[in-house]
């Protein structure tokens, strides 16, 4: 449904950074992070070239995936709320499925304009061509590091319950990196790239990420 743009590979210490299962108390703090931390992404530059319009779209939108994956899946952060990483459930994918025609027109309302619209439904498509359906996964679609906090462990120890759950259950993971950084971070945890690049016209690309379990 998404994408997943996470800062460098796994090269650091990450023993004093502590997580846990976010709640519908953190949706303001988390979904300034997201902002903060995507506002320069070029996905989100691509969909909204203008920064002001797409500091005032941004909130919108990313409320609307920190509701779905509390919903369908779980959010993991970091104590000090430097850290969030989204996933949906091998259940919530189907049901996340289930309610795409909602997902999309809340996507497009947030973002605003006809051009923001049809280029944001331009991915949400592209993206629901590539996505696996040939079993059950975890869903990862965003994760993100506050900038201050970069380099310090926090999207290692984010991933890592995760990481633990889908090999405790046989489960894979799936993700789309959309930066270098990104693969590069999914490739340190044990990610291969799958399938064809997702390939945006006029636009960057998505790498499909697969995790199988160990």
């Amino acid at each position: 449904m998404t994408y997943m743009d996470i800062p460098g590979p796994r090269q650091e210490s990450n023993d004093l950074v502590g997580v846990r299962l976010a709640t519908a108390a953190d949706l303001g703090w988390l979904t300034d992070l997201l902002c903060t931390s995507f506002h320069d992404d070029p996905l989100t530059r691509w969909i909204l070239p203008d920064p002001r319009a797409r500091r005032a779209a941004l909130p919108g939108f990313f409320t609307v995936f920190v509701e779905l994956s509390l919903a369908h899946g779980g959010i993991i952060v970091g104590d000090e709320r430097e850290s969030a990483l989204l996933y949906l459930s091998p259940a919530g994918v189907e049901r996340a499925q289930e309610r795409d025609d909602e997902i999309q027109r809340r996507l497009a309302d947030a973002v605003g304009g006809a051009d923001a619209g049809s280029l944001l439904l331009t991915i949400l498509g592209m993206q629901a061509a590539h996505h696996p359906s040939h079993r059950e996964h975890y869903y990862v679609t965003f994760g993100a590091v506050h900038p201050e906090h970069q380099g310090g462990g926090a999207i290692s120890a984010a991933m890592a319950p995760l990481l633990a759950a889908a090999d405790r259950e046989g489960q894979a993971i799936y993700a789309e990196a959309s930066s270098d950084s990104g693969a590069a971070a999914c490739l340190s945890f044990g990610f291969t790239a799958m399938g064809s690049v997702i390939r945006l016209p006029g636009g960057p690309t998505l790498r499909p990420m697969w995790r199988e379990p160990r």
